[in-house]
């Protein structure tokens, strides 16, 4: 917004300067022209005063003015006869307009403005009276040369002075707009730093007086929503927590209630157990939700430091892989490791890297269907901004493309998952993002599902 608040401002000065400028500079030529002309007005009185007399020198008159002058002269008398003249022919069409107007006493013409480039000679006459009668013309061609060159004198000196004035409003609509969109800007990091759940430092008070008043109030709603949101995160992990003892003393006392159920009440036993079980699994992936949100925050407003532990994918994917096949052997499925050994090295801390594989390895396994192969890769050399992609993908059934933006949502599942949480992805999407990393579930080329994690390399930028 600045620089277009700048260029209006230019803009409208740039109107203004030549609003002005452009009359003076045509007053300045106006007065050149009006100097010129009653010099050479003075100077021609003056010699039809001298060649109204009998004996007057005419000739010598007229060398000595165009030796001093440079310009053009003849004096010729009423029947048009040349007396004396110099570097002027009365052939000249201009020259003898201008005579046969003075021999008839027509008023003298109004000289053209004089412009720095105008180099045409400019014809001057008057008529020789004797006695109150016109006995002859004198016709002098101005040389406007020194005329014009005050005329771009003046007009450069204006034009440096303009600009002079360009340039210092300039600076100071500069200095103007920067103070007044310091705030906003200001602003603009804060609402960014609020969108990426970072818990940055409140937008700095400045700027005109509604400004501040405004980036005040935005301070303390901002505060009012970070502390609300912190109160969610709490009591998620509070009530997460408190709820797992007397779901533990319910699981017990339902399990020491087994070999008690009649044969017809198996069923609703079994249903119960299972349901516990899902409780269970529920509780556990909220306290793992709100842990990586706890350390997500932290290390995005910078209250806890990112990790400075290097580790090697490669190793990583080959023990998981391992932990994973009894699984994906028994549901006829396959596991695949294209990683190089050693792989990339990425700084996040290595129980991490495990979680992060473990979540989109079972997702792969629970929904892929028998007889698919689920792949992990680290393809393609390292991303910009020093990422490095860690990629699961299966070949299986996938999910539509409506859907694939909302798999990482919280508590987001699928029309055929009717035991899950929809929280395996929010986690692996929380730990990322508290590395500056990101995560992307995309249509893998296989035909089934891809999750894509972008990890910081070991020896990257810090984030």
């Amino acid at each position: 917004m600045g620089p277009r608040v700048r260029l209006v401002l230019v803009v409208l000065l740039l109107i203004t300067v030549a609003a002005l400028a452009i009359p003076f500079a045509m007053s300045l030529s106006d007065r050149r022209t009006a100097a010129l002309a009653a010099e050479r007005d003075s100077q021609l009185s003056a010699l039809a005063d001298a060649a109204a007399g009998h004996d007057a020198p005419l000739q010598r008159l007229v060398d000595r003015y165009h030796e001093v002058y440079g310009e053009g002269l003849l004096v010729i008398d009423s029947d048009g006869r040349l007396l004396a003249g110099r570097a002027l022919a009365l052939a000249d069409p201009g020259v003898a307009v201008a005579a046969n107007l003075a021999l008839v006493d027509a008023p003298a013409s109004t000289w053209a403005r004089i412009l720095p480039w105008h180099s045409r000679p400019l014809l001057a006459a008057e008529g020789v009276r004797r006695d109150g009668e016109l006995v002859g013309a004198v016709v002098v061609a101005v040389n406007p040369a020194a005329a014009a060159r005050d005329v771009g004198s003046g007009w450069l000196w204006l034009a440096v002075g303009c600009l002079c004035f360009l340039l210092l409003a300039a600076v100071v609509a500069r200095g103007l707009t920067r103070w007044v969109l310091r705030p906003v800007h200001g602003l603009e990091r804060a609402v960014a730093d609020m969108t990426e759940g970072i818990s940055g430092p409140p937008a700095h008070v400045a700027g005109p007086p509604e400004l501040r008043h405004f980036t005040s109030a935005f301070n303390t709603m901002a505060e009012v929503m970070r502390a609300s949101l912190e109160r969610q995160r709490r009591l998620v992990a509070d009530a997460s927590h408190q709820l797992r003892n007397p779901l533990a003393a319910v699981r017990l006392r339902a399990d020491s209630l087994e070999g008690y159920v009649a044969e017809d009440g198996l069923p609703t036993y079994r249903a119960m157990s299972d349901e516990l079980d899902r409780f269970e699994n529920l509780l556990q992936q909220l306290m793992r939700l709100a842990r990586a949100e706890q350390v997500s925050g932290s290390r995005q407003g910078g209250l806890a430091d990112t990790t400075t532990e290097s580790t090697d994918l490669g190793d990583v994917v080959g023990e998981r892989i391992a932990f994973w096949w009894p699984v994906a052997d028994r549901q006829d499925q396959t596991l695949r490791d294209l990683c190089a050994h050693p792989g990339p090295s990425v700084r996040v801390a290595r129980h991490e890297i495990e979680q992060l594989l473990d979540v989109a390895i079972d997702n792969a396994l629970r929904y892929a269907g028998p007889q698919t192969t689920v792949t992990v890769a680290t393809p393609g050399p390292q991303s910009a901004g020093g990422l490095v992609d860690l990629v699961v993908s299966d070949d299986g059934r996938g999910l539509p493309a409506e859907d694939l933006a909302n798999a990482s949502s919280r508590f987001w599942r699928g029309a055929d998952d009717p035991g899950g949480t929809g929280l395996g992805l929010a986690i692996a999407a929380e730990i990322t993002a508290g590395h500056g990393g990101r995560i992307g579930v995309e249509q893998a080329p296989e035909g089934g599902l891809l999750i894509r994690y972008r990890l910081p390399r070991a020896g990257g930028p810090q984030c």
